[in-house]
């Protein structure tokens, strides 16, 4: 029996894949057959999860922080490609910090990487030129933090936050291309970005995170397995949808 899931023959654009939820879900299409445009900021750790792909990848580096970089980096993928059949948004980074202490720079540069830069990719991805003629399927990641609150994260829930509107919207607007739209919204990952926060926090409040999730915390596979779901045809239906993947954190 086919393996539903397959995506042979589709190539997939990944941002944040050099690490964390990123590097598993380029490994997870891989294995499923998809050929590969992987980018991230860090070279080494792109150069790295190349040499693990199981199919065809091409790896480009690029700070989405930067605007005209990014810009740059579009206009060659466009003429480089005839096709997408999807596209993952997983780059992203947090931001901790209170309300009297907040940096409106710093907090550009979230909204950029987390949120905008996402959204210019999937406007350069849209044009008619660059649709598989099956359609295709943009997958962005949120964050439990969309849709519940906790102090000193405003800013980085305004960026995941932003993204739920943004499926919803481009769902709608794009679906006479032919062009699927979600989001997964993940609980607490074991990734280097929770490691990195890990020492912001005393160990009683980490304690009270992982008694948020009724099946534990998640592990990068968790994700990427949801990925690849919405990726598929098999979610072929779906689309305007943010998919909590949190092990009951918001069921709670």
């Amino acid at each position: 029996m086919n393996n539903p899931l397959s995506l042979d023959g589709k190539t997939i654009l990944v941002t944040g894949a050099a690490s964390g939820i990123g590097r598993a879900t380029a490994l997870y299409l891989s294995e499923l057959g998809a050929r590969l445009v992987l980018i991230d900021k860090n070279l080494n750790g792109l150069e790295e999860v190349y040499g693990l792909c199981a199919t065809k990848a091409d790896i480009y580096k690029c700070d989405l922080v930067n605007h005209d970089e990014l810009t740059i980096l579009l206009k060659s993928i466009v003429s480089n490609y005839q096709e997408f059949n999807g596209f993952v948004h997983v780059a992203g980074v947090s931001y901790i910090s209170p309300l009297k202490t907040i940096s409106l720079e710093i907090s550009r540069q979230v909204l950029q990487v987390n949120t905008l830069a996402g959204l210019e990719i999937a406007k350069y991805l849209s044009y008619r030129s660059m649709i598989a003629l099956g359609g295709s399927s943009f997958v962005f990641i949120s964050s439990i933090y969309a849709m519940v609150g906790t102090s000193a994260n405003c800013v980085y829930a305004i960026s995941k936050a932003g993204i739920h509107g943004m499926v919803k919207a481009l769902a709608i607007e794009l679906a006479s291309k032919k062009v699927r739209v979600n989001c997964v919204t993940p609980g607490f990952i074991d990734t280097e970005m929770m490691e990195y926060n890990q020492g912001k926090f005393d160990s009683d409040y980490l304690e009270r995170i992982r008694g948020l999730h009724p099946l534990g915390l998640g592990k990068p596979d968790d994700i990427a397995g949801a990925i690849a779901f919405l990726l598929s045809d098999i979610s072929r239906w779906i689309t305007g949808v943010c998919l909590p993947v949190d092990a009951g954190y918001t069921a709670q």
